[in-house]
């Protein structure tokens, strides 16, 4: 059916501005673009947004393939993505007239198209993006004769923007397995004669998936893309089921990352009387090979991509080449500790006026004394309060109030000295403290010098912030599940704990090696640390308060990553005191 009417051309539009701000900058371009663009005339033949690519825009996301991957911290992010397709539309998608299709002319001929994008990932699990594109190139390379009557499309044109909201349903323990999914809101503020933008707004709906197999990350995309009615010549189609697969490796502790990916479409309903359902008219499927680079400082916040592809089925938008540049950044959010407020000031009794109010006559006057209704007495260890010396039966410096042992001294030994009781064998080992090697830790006689009353796994190093492990906490392998022959490990961790009550939080960290992928190191690293955490707390009945975990994977080496010795050292679960 040939289209009779021609399309009108417009006025140039201005080039694009320099950005300055990835995605904001761009967003507010594109918007202004789709108000004051000039439209062709109603009667003209409408188009569609021939690059049919639904580009992934959070940092860890392959081109064409979206990963249920997020940042266990808030992190905002930003990225330009440059893109070239030469040949989207060709005429063979909307005729079958034999000589058009031998000439091999194109609707689209060649589009080179900016995306700018922006966004947040908030709690580990939900994430926000908005996506801008600008088509900066867009030429037609018809003959003017036959179905389309010679289009002629703007050279510049603003595509529909993007609205995007996904969260991860799922993750294992490891991290090797989760699910996720996504919905997505297409503005129309495309140029749609221009065949950068659909007529009416539209809306996707996919799920995702990603296993990690070995070195190898497996993604995988599956969903339904609501659009409207489009008639074309021949072609005709509406709502589309899409799909994407794609293959990673990282590697360098995932400084780089090489992929292919495979993604397409297909109709879902039945046009002009016939299905098209994996139809080769409605069916474009291309694939994607590509290379990435993080880097700029430890987190690695800057990241560049390259990709490149070609058509494996054309359907009505399949290029014949594809080629993408990508250039990102993104940022976290910390949480800081607000200054402990300052301790109350308590002026001497001599710098107070005399006519202001003191109930006891003690010189200090009742707005600053603390003990207004009884007389300071002027003893230490607070000579100047305003209130007496508390009553101390056993005469060794800790009020009765607090004393725990009124009527017997402390025994001022270095353990324990707060209590007001003096200690026999401060951690109930059955070792006195006078013969115990280590009498804050709880232990069992020993021969040894050095050793006598000592645990046989931990230490805790006086003046050290650092529970000390001498056999490493080991796991089944890939995975979270501690091994039994470690509970012996975690016992003594807890018997500590228990008896030394002034320890009052513990970060647990979990390390691993360089070895595979580096979000599965860190994810396999924050498991590990949250199970130990999770037996401390349910085996030992520790506060839960008390204990903090967290995972470095392969950021914090002790050791060489290069020698099995060195990557078994690094590999490790350690305990951290925060506060005591």
């Amino acid at each position: 059916m040939p289209m009779t009417k021609r399309l009108a051309h417009s006025r140039r539009r201005p080039s694009l501005s320099p950005l300055r701000a990835l995605g904001a900058c761009a967003l507010a371009l594109a918007l202004v673009l789709a108000l004051v663009a000039p439209r062709p005339a109603a009667a003209q033949q409408r188009g569609f947004t021939a690059d049919r690519i639904l580009l992934g825009t959070n940092p860890d996301d392959g081109f064409a393939v979206w990963r249920p991957v997020m940042s266990e911290r808030t992190r905002f992010f930003g990225d330009l993505t440059a893109g070239y397709v030469l040949n989207p539309v060709g005429i063979s998608a909307i005729t079958d007239d034999a000589r058009l299709r031998r000439e091999g002319s194109a609707v689209i001929s060649n589009q080179a198209t900016l995306f700018a994008s922006a966004g947040t990932e908030i709690l580990g699990r939900f994430g926000f993006a908005v996506t801008a594109p600008l088509t900066v190139v867009n030429t037609s390379n018809d003959p003017g004769t036959g179905v389309t009557q010679g289009v002629d499309v703007n050279m510049v044109a603003v595509g529909d923007v993007r609205l995007d909201a996904r969260g991860i349903a799922y993750a294992s323990d490891s991290g090797a397995f989760r699910l996720g999914g996504s919905v997505s809101l297409f503005v129309p503020t495309g140029d749609q004669f221009s065949f950068t933008g659909d007529r009416s707004s539209h809306s996707l709906v996919q799920a995702m998936a990603e296993q990690k197999l070995g070195p190898f990350v497996v993604a995988e995309n599956l969903g339904v893309h609501v659009r409207p009615y489009h008639e074309v010549g021949l072609l005709r189609f509406r709502n589309e089921g899409i799909f994407a697969a794609g293959l990673f490796l990282p590697v360098r502790e995932g400084q780089w990352r090489f992929g292919a990916q495979v993604h397409g479409s297909t109709g879902l309903t039945s046009e002009g009387g016939r299905s098209t359902f994996f139809k080769s008219r409605n069916t474009p499927i291309e694939w994607l090979a590509e290379a990435r680079h993080a880097f700029g400082g430890e987190n690695r916040p800057w990241w560049a991509a390259l990709g490149a592809g070609t058509l494996l089925a054309n359907g009505y938008s399949a290029p014949d080449l594809r080629v993408l540049l990508r250039v990102g950044y993104h940022f976290g959010l910390s949480d800081t500790r607000p200054p402990a407020p300052r301790g109350r000031f308590i002026a001497p009794a001599d710098r107070v006026a005399e006519h202001e109010p003191d109930r006891d006559g003690d010189g200090f006057p009742d707005a600053i004394d603390a003990c207004p209704d009884a007389a300071e007495d002027h003893k230490e260890p607070k000579p100047n309060d305003g209130c007496p010396q508390e009553s101390d039966r056993d005469g060794d410096g800790i009020p009765d109030r607090e004393d725990k042992c009124p009527d017997v001294p402390e025994d001022r030994d270095g353990i324990d000295d707060a209590d007001g009781c003096p200690e026999d064998d401060f951690d109930q080992d059955g070792v006195p403290d006078v013969k115990d090697d280590c009498p804050r830790e709880p232990g069992k006689p020993s021969g040894k010098k050095g050793a006598n009353g000592c645990p046989e796994f931990i230490r805790k190093i006086e003046g050290s912030n650092e529970i000390q492990i001498l056999k490493k906490i080991e796991f089944d392998t890939g995975k979270a599940t501690i091994k039994p022959v470690s509970f012996p490990i975690l016992e003594e961790v807890i018997s500590l704990l228990r008896i030394n009550t002034n320890i009052r939080k513990v970060s647990i960290e979990g390390h691993t090696d360089s070895r595979g992928a580096y979000q599965m190191n860190k994810d396999l690293s924050a498991s590990r640390a949250e199970s130990v955490r999770r037996y401390i707390i349910d085996k030992g009945k520790i506060e839960s308060d008390r204990l903090t975990s967290e995972g470095f994977g392969p950021d914090k080496p002790i050791a060489s990553n290069d020698t099995d010795i060195g990557r078994a050292r690094n590999r490790r679960v350690e305990f951290r005191i925060l506060e005591q």
